[in-house]
């Protein structure tokens, strides 16, 4: 089999695989409200994995110095897959627990999906990767449309234990793509270790300017991306006042919208970024209103049609955000060096985005301050600081084009 065959299944169960994180999240926070009709103790559950992702961006150079990519992509999921089959023995609802297995999980696929995904760009020309990467995302949200859905009916139908063990055997299925590739022997990089130190993407971001302007703008961004997130079950147990079955489908519907309006934004942005790439740059620019109009939106309807029109508006910014940051940060990245920056890129936001996570819960019941507005709207207001940012990156990113097209 050559590249151009695996991919095909490399996204496919990629995009399965991509679902666990989701049925997990949703599976726990319908379990929890049972004890917990205020939804806090399931909004704890977002910033686990953040951190997750954000600790993986501190050990991830460590694993990618030492181990070739197949090692690594293995590795991490046969580790993904015990996690669960060992959680699936412990009995009892207990939010620690849970936050914990979430931070592992989303540490150990961090590091899977940073090193895959520098691995599949490295296969693909410089031409193809912004039709591959938006193809890429589409085809995550697509399986993550019926994840949301399918987790509360499993949920109902099999109970918790089953569901975890559904979960394990699915990571078991991601190692196929990595065994063809072995099979077939395509990128030598691949099995090769990589000559760079633990702290090359730190020294990476550092020193280029235009990949420390990218990072800088999705910390400001994140504000309003994760407020929204974290608060959703807050906002849909307040809805649902009580009522576990309006609580379950409300928030199983509302997460399934996110990633609706994300496929349909994805497959207009795929067909838009092939025929014109340089319109990334537009999508760049509206993201952040897009976000920001969600996340305050949101916090203000009392009523479950609106809630979930602001998840599509919502699905629309982040797959504008997501696939703006994802090609011109490629784009600025050196190809050998990419999974070094993308794993601390993460890192850094990603450990921020904790921070600001944790506080979510405990900002959004404040009163409103002189009777103006409540702190949780103006703390997501700071993420339009990031337009600001846009017009420096844009300079450096179409500067880099212009000079990869003059040598050749």
């Amino acid at each position: 089999m050559n590249i151009k065959q695996i991919i095909p299944i490399y996204m496919v169960l990629n995009g399965l695989s991509s679902i666990v994180p989701t049925i997990l999240v949703i599976g726990f926070s319908i379990t929890l409200f049972e004890t917990d009709t205020s939804g806090i103790s399931a909004a704890y559950l977002e910033p686990a994995s953040l951190l997750g992702i954000g600790s993986a961006g501190l050990i991830g150079g460590f694993f990618l110095k030492r181990f070739s990519a197949y090692t690594i992509g293995v590795g991490a999921l046969v580790s993904a897959s015990l996690t669960l089959l060992v959680l699936s023995v412990y009995s009892g609802v207990h939010l620690r627990v849970w936050t914990l297995t979430l931070w592992a999980l989303a540490c150990i696929m961090s590091i899977e999906h940073s090193n895959g995904l520098a691995f599949m760009s490295r296969q693909i020309g410089a031409r193809d990767r912004p039709f591959f990467f938006s193809n890429f995302q589409i085809f995550l949200q697509c399986f993550n449309v019926l994840a949301p859905i399918l987790a509360k009916n499993l949920l109902a139908m099999i109970g918790l234990k089953a569901v975890l063990l559904l979960c394990s055997f699915i990571y078991i299925l991601r190692i196929i793509p990595w065994q063809l590739c072995r099979v077939a022997d395509i990128g030598t990089e691949a099995t090769a270790l990589q000559p760079f130190g633990v702290l090359t993407g730190f020294k990476e971001i550092v020193q280029n300017p235009g990949l420390l302007r990218i990072t800088s703008f999705r910390l400001v961004n994140y504000i309003a991306t994760i407020a929204y997130t974290v608060s959703l079950p807050i906002l849909v147990a307040r809805i649902a006042k009580g009522n576990s079955q309006v609580n379950a489908t409300l928030y199983s519907y509302s997460i399934s919208m996110i990633n609706l309006a994300f496929i349909v934004s994805g497959i207009c942005g795929s067909w838009i970024l092939r025929k014109k790439p340089k319109w990334i740059i537009g999508f760049f620019n509206i993201s952040p209103v897009f976000i920001v109009l969600a996340s305050i939106i949101a916090f203000y309807v009392t009523e479950p049609c609106y809630l979930e029109a602001t998840a599509l508006l919502y699905g629309m910014g982040l797959y504008l955000f997501r696939i703006a940051i994802a090609i011109i940060g490629q784009a600025l990245t050196k190809n050998e060096k990419l999974a070094h920056v993308i794993l601390v890129g993460d890192a850094v936001v990603k450990c921020f985005a904790y921070g600001v996570g944790s506080l979510i819960p405990w900002w959004i019941v404040l009163p409103p301050l002189w009777g103006i507005a409540p702190p949780f709207v103006g703390f997501v207001l700071c993420s339009l600081l990031s337009l600001g940012m846009i017009k420096p990156i844009t300079k450096i990113y179409l500067a880099s084009l212009y000079k990869k097209n003059s040598t050749k």
